[in-house]
């Protein structure tokens, strides 16, 4: 068996154990589990923000509700294996309310990563025919031997297939493929092979130009690329919303806090996970890159070469986190599709729980997203939070001190009705009780009336 790295540089960076086919390495590869530190100012090596660690010594978690078989099993090549149990997040948004209003149906999400495997039922029927930037790859990125891309890609858009409870978040949403690299490996104690940031600016392009409307890239750099800042620009400007990672900690050369590029940029939506509390930890970048925050941790999905298997289960992942915010961004998208990017991007962020529904702050952003209240808010620049112009955008603001994460409720729209039946039945309530002490005092009365009538009787007898 063999480890697939857990993070790479902010992709793979400590493994699951799968077999070498599950796990997308060539036969006979010597692939290391080592982390990956190519988290630095050269522009030529970007980082991708993933944890991809099954769970090794899985049982049927309580608090994920994600059914987890034995790892090796539930993600060998080959072997059917599926998660029965609903995994927590299909409770947290409420699939079943949240596919009601919305599936993705008619939009189109790049995954700009290390290609698809359409193997996967639960992908079969999800993926178009996209672009490889791989020599001699003609399977136009539909193939995965590192399966990062395949995780990303269950998250936001998978099909149900009988005996799973896996679903994406976006099940009617196309997956466009964009392969920029293959694997990365070690080669004399460095890591190579990794995407460049050019490379991603190249595929931001090749999105748009395929008519994605939204273009996930759970990758991240350090280094302001003049490239990758005219790639942005080109999104916004073509109907095409960029969702990207706001940066791992833990598998990051540069553990310090501060912006990750894309996620840095006005235009593009940078995610930051948490864990299954709902609280943010410190093995996500903190930094005015952050806008949002999402789920990242005990992750049920899609695995090349199998079926589903469950990542992430010892540190919340931003590369998952950004999946489920492009899913959510694909449902906007599919029902609002004369909107612009920066409209969907406002639906995302003032829809966010968060403590202030004023500020936000460096490790939350504007707060947890919440799709079901991004679907129903009815757009102004009057809303709190930040403006479709970018007013109060992220960016723009100072730091500010980190509150403890505390949920709103979701405001319900019979709210006034519901008080108004409320208060109708404690008058009625409070009106019987009333009539009821009348109507005791007046048998009393009656009856003390009569006794003394009939003591008097008796003694003036």
């Amino acid at each position: 068996m063999q480890a697939i790295p857990r993070a790479w540089i902010d992709l793979f960076s400590q493994g699951v154990e799968l077999s070498a086919q599950a796990a997308g390495s060539a036969p006979g590869s010597n692939q290391s589990s080592a982390s990956q530190t190519n988290d630095g100012g050269n522009a030529s090596s970007s980082t991708a923000d993933t944890t991809t660690d099954a769970a090794t010594n899985a049982t049927d978690d309580p608090e994920t509700g994600a059914a987890s078989a034995d790892a090796q099993a539930q993600c060998q090549a080959g072997v059917e294996n599926y998660i029965n149990d609903t995994p927590w997040t299909n409770t947290l948004f409420d699939f079943e309310t949240l596919h009601r209003q919305s599936t993705g149906k008619g939009v189109t999400v790049a995954v700009v990563d290390s290609g698809v495997d359409v193997d996967n039922p639960h992908l079969a029927n999800a993926v178009t025919p996209g672009v490889s930037h791989i020599s001699g790859d003609a399977t136009n990125g539909m193939t995965d031997i590192y399966s990062h891309g395949t995780i990303i890609a269950g998250i936001i858009a998978a099909r149900a297939v009988d005996g799973s409870s896996v679903e994406g978040f976006a099940p009617d949403a196309t997956i466009l493929p964009i392969r920029i690299f293959e694997s990365l490996h070690e080669e004399n104690g460095k890591q190579t092979g990794g995407p460049s940031m050019e490379d991603v600016s190249k595929a931001v392009i090749e999105a748009v130009d395929h008519h994605a409307q939204i273009i996930n890239i759970s990758l991240s750099d350090i280094t302001d690329l003049p490239q990758m800042r005219r790639a942005v620009d080109y999104a916004e400007s073509h109907g095409s919303l960029i969702i990207s990672s706001a940066g791992n900690r833990l598998t990051s050369a540069s553990t310090k806090d501060g912006r990750r590029f894309p996620a840095a940029y006005s235009q593009v939506v940078g995610v930051t996970a948490v864990d299954t509390d709902l609280n943010i930890t410190d093995d996500s970048v903190h930094g005015t890159q952050v806008d949002i925050a999402a789920p990242g941790a005990y992750v049920a999905s899609t695995v090349p070469g199998g079926v589903d298997c469950l990542y992430a289960t010892d540190a919340a992942s931003t590369s998952f986190a950004t999946a489920y915010v492009s899913g959510a961004a694909a449902l906007i998208a599919s029902q609002y599709p004369n909107e612009t990017p920066a409209q969907w991007r406002q639906r995302l962020l003032v829809s966010a729980n968060r403590p202030n529904s004023d500020q936000r702050d460096n490790n939350i952003g504007w707060g947890l997203v919440d799709p079901q209240t991004a679907l129903n808010i009815a757009l102004s620049d009057s809303l709190r939070g930040p403006t479709s112009t970018g007013g109060m955008h992220a960016q723009n603001n100072a730091e500010t001190s980190m509150k403890p994460l505390v949920l709103h409720k979701i405001q319900d729209p019979d709210t006034n009705f519901k008080r108004f039946v409320e208060a109708a039945s404690i008058a009625v309530f409070c009106a019987y009780m009333v009539a009821w002490l009348v109507r005791t005092a007046r048998k009393t009365a009656r009856k003390n009336t009569s006794q003394s009538i009939s003591t008097n009787e008796h003694s003036f007898n």
